[in-house]
């Protein structure tokens, strides 16, 4: 039977791996003696078979090198400096950093914020994490020894590790769903006008002469889109009813066809990529029976669609967020609340 061979805890093993390649991104030209592993290990709070055996690793990956009787050196040949000096690190961070996949409104927004971000000479790192805790989240972060950090789709349960990151001297440019979150002022913020958008959609749905919409699916941004319809149609002295429907109901779909057919309202708002799983209900359903259809831009992947669009600007988003963080670096700008615009328009 074969020796089982040694492994590094990996979370463990991250906490070393970062802190040695910080060194060598720090001082991109010159040799740095590290810490003894007893004292990497006190640093850490972990084994120093598990700090021994990340040694090890760096060594064979030419990161490290050892000198006989004086200790480990960093070597500096895997980092290429600019004007003697590495460019700032900007973390690119999505949602608590688990995703399994990036939908296209998230890939949007990271691949355009990156672009902007190397076009002027910054270096971007995709972070993932694995804690649950806010404690455990900002360790983690800060063990990533970021210049910057821009967060998309963030939960305002983060707040405070914002906060706790931005006082130590880590800037966080944040992406926020809500308007009603950005009453949080000390938050430096982008987030997009779902109240103007939904006014926008009501008088859409008013000209149109629509009287009853099913809304699919209520949620913490889509509630702001539906007050707008409904502040649309307040302001109009009209009469809107609107059943709304959550993702977590059980049998969800089938409920909702069940519904479609015993009231057919003239209006339906599909959120995301659940278009397509709306459209083959409604497929279900008698010939003659055609709501307007109201949906996210991101989602309509056929050229047969009519309706009402909603066009969220997730590459003017990237852009403007790795703008705000290169200003922010350069001390040229303060925290702020960067609100872009949503187009909504009839197809």
């Amino acid at each position: 039977m074969e020796k089982e061979s040694k492994k590094i805890p990996q979370k463990e093993g991250l906490k070393i791996r970062h802190y040695i390649m910080n060194l060598i991104y720090r001082h991109p030209e010159e040799s740095v003696m590290i810490p003894s592993s007893k004292e990497l290990a006190k640093m850490f709070g972990v084994a120093r078979s598990t700090v021994t055996l990340e040694l090890k690793a760096l060594v064979a990956e030419h990161y490290l090198e050892g000198k006989r009787g004086v200790g480990t050196f960093t070597r500096h040949l895997n980092f290429v400096p600019l004007c003697g000096k590495m460019p700032p690190l900007i973390g690119l961070l999505a949602g608590d950093g688990k995703y399994f996949y990036y939908p296209h409104q998230v890939w949007s927004v990271l691949a355009h914020c990156g672009l902007e971000l190397t076009r002027n000479g910054m270096n971007i790192r995709s972070v993932n994490l694995g804690g649950v805790e806010n404690g455990d989240l900002e360790e983690e972060l800060c063990s990533q020894y970021l210049s910057g950090l821009i967060w998309l789709d963030t939960n305002p349960s983060r707040f405070p590790t914002i906060r706790a990151l931005e006082q130590k001297g880590i800037p966080v440019t944040a992406q926020i769903a809500s308007q009603g979150q950005s009453a949080e002022k000390d938050i430096d913020a982008c987030l997009f006008d779902l109240f103007s958008a939904g006014i926008q959609t009501g008088r859409i749905l008013l000209r149109e002469q629509k009287h009853s919409l099913f809304f699919l699916f209520e949620n913490e941004m889509t509630r702001e889109i539906l007050d707008g319809i409904r502040c649309a149609y307040q302001e109009a002295g009209k009469e809107l009813t609107i059943q709304s429907f959550f993702w977590d109901q059980p049998d969800v779909f089938q409920n909702v066809e069940k519904l479609l057919r015993e009231n057919s309202p003239d209006a339906l708002y599909v959120h995301g990529e659940h278009l397509g799983t709306a459209r083959k209900i409604l497929q279900n359903l008698e010939p003659t029976y055609q709501p307007l259809l109201i949906a996210e831009a991101h989602a309509v992947h056929e050229t047969d669609f009519h309706g009402i669009l909603l066009e969220f600007p997730f590459e003017e988003t990237g852009v403007v967020m790795a703008r705000q963080m290169i200003r922010r670096l350069t001390g040229n700008a303060s925290r702020d609340r960067i609100v872009l615009k949503i187009c909504v328009k009839e197809v």
